[in-house]
This record gives structure tokens, sequence and C-alpha cells, in this order.
């Protein structure tokens, strides 16, 4: 597996805002980022346009499981090349409770950042947020490659966040296209999702 360095960047300061949505368009949104919409099937069942993006009010994650990982905002904004995203829950916890075996290894509580590069709805790179060796940081893999480790901030006890910059997701091509991310948490056997209907969080490519 090639080993590829991820250059840390500052991590901007982000508003809160949420996800939310419906069971027909992505109605997940944040302040000033955008949500994808699906395009409608047509008879044939082929997708009639490429995914558009549209401009929605914010709103929030409901808090609808127990524990201390359940999610209430995922907020995510490009500039350039520098990707920041911002994950918030309902209640506090302390770093160590995503404590792991070793670095890129989970333990039973997690906070997952799922990264879908082309809008096919389908994660091409997996973001793990660890805590290991005293130091809470992200592990970024898939396509083939792990990166190093981005560390990640705690602003408040209940908000972790962190840049890096986004070209790194795209080895191969360009990397001035929109993402969209998800982001999921276990606690004690209970499972959270964000946005909350399964859908994705659009994340619009800003020069």
């Amino acid at each position: 597996m090639r080993r590829a360095s991820l250059i840390l960047l500052a991590v901007l300061v982000l508003p809160a805002c949420g996800s939310g949505g419906n069971s027909t368009t992505v109605t997940t949104t944040v302040s000033q980022t955008v949500t994808v919409a699906a395009p409608p099937p047509t008879t044939d069942g082929s997708a009639t346009q490429p995914a558009t993006l549209t401009t929605e009010k914010p709103s929030f994650d409901p808090d609808d499981v127990e524990g201390q990982l359940d999610i209430r905002d995922l907020n995510a904004k490009r500039t350039g090349d520098l990707l920041a995203v911002s994950l918030t829950t309902y209640e506090p916890w302390s770093s160590n409770v995503l404590v792991g075996p070793a670095p890129n290894q989970a333990g039973l509580n997690r906070l997952v950042i799922l990264y879908d590069v082309n809008l096919d709805g389908v994660p091409d790179y997996r973001g793990k947020i660890v805590f290991v060796g005293g130091t809470l940081s992200l592990y970024i893999t898939g396509q083939g490659q792990a990166f190093e480790p981005v560390p990640v901030e705690r602003p408040t006890n209940m908000t972790a966040q962190y840049a890096h910059p986004a070209d790194v997701l795209f080895p191969s091509g360009s990397s001035k296209k929109d993402i969209q991310i998800q982001a999921r948490s276990f606690y004690n056997g209970q499972q959270d999702k964000a946005p909350d209907d399964g859908m994705w969080l659009g994340v619009p490519y800003n020069p």
C-alpha cells in the first residue's frame, strides 16, 4: 500500500449548522454550503441528469440515539484545495472515548468520516478519528492509499474539527470538483448517521 503525506494547514473556524433530509432529495444543509440532489430516474432506471447542487436553510441532525456520540451538526467547507470539517455532538465527550489499540485502528467507540469524491453515492475514502498515544488524529485510507494522520482539534468538549488538502483525494486528476461526505458514530452499540437519512452532505469546490 503506497503512503502519501498530508500537509496540515490551519483549521478554519466553521459556523454551526446541521443536516436533515427526506426520501427523495437531500435536504441536509449547512451554512455557506449546499446539498446534493439526486437526479430522478427515467423509466429505464437511468439518471436523466448529473447530480445537481441546491442551496438549503440550515437544520440539525435530530437527538435520536443514546450516548455521547449522538451527532448534532456536520459542517464542511472547501476553500481552494483546503477542506475543513467540523462535527458537533449533543453530549460532551472526552477524546479518550475514541481510544484505539494502534494508529488507524479504531476501538469499540468510533467517529468515521466517509468521502465520496465522484458523487456516485459510494465511499471512496474513509477517515477514522482515533485517540492513540495521547493524540486525537484523523486517519484516511482508500483507493490503495493510507495518508499520514491529520491532527484533530477540540475547540469545545462537544466538537471535533480538522482541515487537510483536498487534492490528495484526486491522485490522478483535477481536484476542482465537488465532493460529498457523511459522518457515522458508534457508541456502546448505538449508531448514528449524519445526514440522518443516510444521504450525503454536498461540499462544493470554491476557488
